[in-house]
């Protein structure tokens, strides 16, 4: 790790203790475009806000984050004994697209674990509710099958219903699958089939909240953009209206420009498929039509990661 990677980690993370309140990613995304990172290390809270015009309360809280260095480092050392990681936005494996798609709002740093190389690979998203039946679970499924094809790998949020079933069909079809988890990345790993697909290389695990974090409807609607703004398109499978997670993380999806949003219309759909469509969701109405959508759906511009291929896979 670098000491740059130290010093930007120590600014937002939440892995140790602090006496004031990190900064958030649109605080430390303002931050860093007015004061290089390795500049701020040793100054007092008035000269950050002297030298480099940063507003008081963000200045006053700099020296003491970047003060929490070694208690951080010594953190991150016993989660890399573990076999997780952590990514930056100078990371080469940080996929650029976050920052290109989600703007202030992208994260600036993702705790993971699994093939990080994964998340440099524009996959095919699947969201929807938890509780689902039999035509719901199977066409997640085979959206995992069509992805498994291409290939590239499902993006999701690992959460019981649509995200799980969609995830497992993955792997089992020989594929890939990222999960972008709203709680606790410790937990998750250490289910014995997630190891099994993390050893075959098959399964990233990822998050931008602490690792042992537990779930909240702000962390999950987090998650959510991170979902779009992965995928090259993402695929509702089933919504409710004007209500729940799904609902609230395709609409904003759409108003905000995160990434495109696919609505499914067949067997299995929710009552809020159809009006997603009204609010400019892509149709759809068989998984095979899904080549076309994803061909057109808009890349992101800009840098990419180092590991990241390219879109034309679709």
């Amino acid at each position: 790790m670098t000491d740059r990677a130290l010093l930007a980690q120590s600014l937002v993370s939440r892995l140790v203790p602090a006496e004031v309140a990190p900064l958030t990613s649109r605080e430390y995304w303002s931050l860093t475009r007015i004061a290089p990172v390795e500049e701020l290390e040793g100054l007092s809270a008035a000269e950050i806000g002297e030298r480099f015009g940063v507003e008081p309360d963000v200045a006053a809280r700099v020296p003491v984050l970047l003060g929490r260095g070694r208690a951080l480092a010594l953190a991150l050392e016993e989660l890399e004994h573990k076999g997780f990681w952590v990514l930056t936005a100078d990371d080469a494996r940080y996929p650029g697209r976050l920052q290109e798609r989600l703007g202030d709002a992208a994260p600036a740093m993702l705790y993971g674990v699994g093939d990080a190389a994964l998340l440099g690979v524009e996959g095919v998203g699947v969201v929807g509710s938890r509780d689902i039946g039999p035509d719901s679970a199977d066409v997640a499924a085979e959206v995992a099958r069509y992805a498994a094809s291409k290939p590239v790998p499902i993006v999701s949020g690992a959460a019981r219903g649509v995200d799980r079933q969609a995830m497992g069909a993955a792997v089992e079809a020989g594929g890939t699958a990222v999960g972008v988890l709203a709680d606790s990345l410790l937990r998750a790993a250490n289910d014995a089939s997630t190891r099994r697909s993390i050893a075959a290389e098959q399964l990233c695990l990822v998050t931008p909240y602490s690792p042992a974090a537990g779930f909240s409807a702000g962390n999950a609607m987090g998650r959510n953009k991170i979902i779009y703004a992965l995928a090259r398109g993402t695929v509702v499978v089933r919504s409710d209206v004007d209500t729940g997670g799904t609902w609230a993380g395709a609409t904003e999806a759409l108003t905000r420009g995160y990434g495109t949003v696919v609505s499914w219309r067949g067997r299995g759909a929710g009552p809020g498929n159809e009006r997603l469509v009204a609010l400019g969701a892509e149709p759809l109405d068989d998984v095979a039509d899904l080549d076309g959508i994803l061909r057109a759906a808009p890349a992101p511009g800009g840098r990419r990661s180092r590991d990241e291929v390219p879109v034309t896979l679709f």
